[in-house]
């Protein structure tokens, strides 16, 4: 881009982002394809235009986005774990999970791969080792703040959800034979990873 390419991006970015923070969703969308229209190797924007999308509620246009930004910077993380997790929290575990393997090979104090870790355990319910791995992430994140509220909330989720499961364990057993309270269990564990999925679809996209 030449200098004043350069400087007519720039402020439609600036633009753009103002008007998210007013949270005037449409008008930033339209901003960000503008300067998208200017810049269309900008990573960055397709990033910031799903999060907008999500913020709507178009999901397919986000992870569009998200898909977009991953063509032009394969190594932008943040994108990936936040394309991963919109399709996590889509119920569709196979495809994020998928869409997280490259996080994998960070090194092991990476908050994003340690998040991603956290609810691949989740998914097979192995959720104290997923509480391992969120505490872990939450701990080592210092550059994503905002991320680390949105973790914390999962992990109080996770734990009333247990103390959920170990009330209702206690009271079958001392009714209920061993083999019914575990076949009880196993569906206690399927409800809560119905239950997590539609807590994070309705309160909205993570960071």
């Amino acid at each position: 881009m030449n200098t004043t390419t350069t400087a007519s991006f720039d402020e439609t970015l600036q633009e753009a982002l103002r008007v998210s923070q007013a949270n005037d969703g449409p008008a930033a969308i339209r901003l960000f394809q503008q300067a998208l229209a200017i810049n269309p190797q900008s990573a960055t924007t397709f990033c910031l235009l799903a999060a907008e999308y999500i913020a709507m509620g178009q999901v397919a246009e986000s992870e569009a986005a998200y898909a977009n930004a991953l063509v032009l910077a394969p190594d932008f993380h943040l994108a990936r774990f936040q394309m991963g997790l919109l399709q996590f929290t889509s119920a569709r575990v196979a495809v994020a999970l998928l869409a997280w393997q490259p996080l994998l090979a960070l090194p092991d104090n990476n908050a994003l791969k340690l998040f991603a870790m956290g609810f691949a355990h989740m998914a097979r319910d192995d959720f104290n080792v997923a509480l391992g791995y969120f505490e872990r992430g939450v701990t080592c994140n210092v550059d994503i703040p905002p991320l680390n509220t949105d973790i914390e909330r999962v992990i109080a989720e996770i734990k009333a959800l247990q103390a959920k499961t170990d009330s209702v364990a206690s009271s079958s057993a001392e009714t209920s034979p061993a083999i019914t309270l575990a076949e009880e269990e196993s569906k206690e564990d399927d409800a809560n990873v119905h239950f997590l999925l539609n807590n994070y679809q309705q309160q909205g996209p993570l960071h």
